[in-house]
């Protein structure tokens, strides 16, 4: 499966950063929300920096 991370990740449904997650789910992603604030969103670990992503290697990063 591909991996992005998700970087301005938000749980605001509004924002950007919102939507490209589920754009993400639904292509068949694995999603790595980053944001310094941290916590969850929708069921996802978001994380504090993209240092903190747990993978080794990331197919994609979207910026918001």
């Amino acid at each position: 499966m591909p991996t992005v991370a998700i970087l301005g990740a938000s749980a605001d449904p509004s924002k950007f950063g919102n939507k490209s997650i589920h754009a993400h789910l639904a292509k068949g992603y694995d999603v790595y929300p980053v944001n310094p604030k941290g916590g969850e969103i929708d069921g996802l670990t978001v994380y504090t920096s993209l240092a903190a992503v747990p993978v080794e290697r990331l197919d994609r990063v979207s910026v918001y």
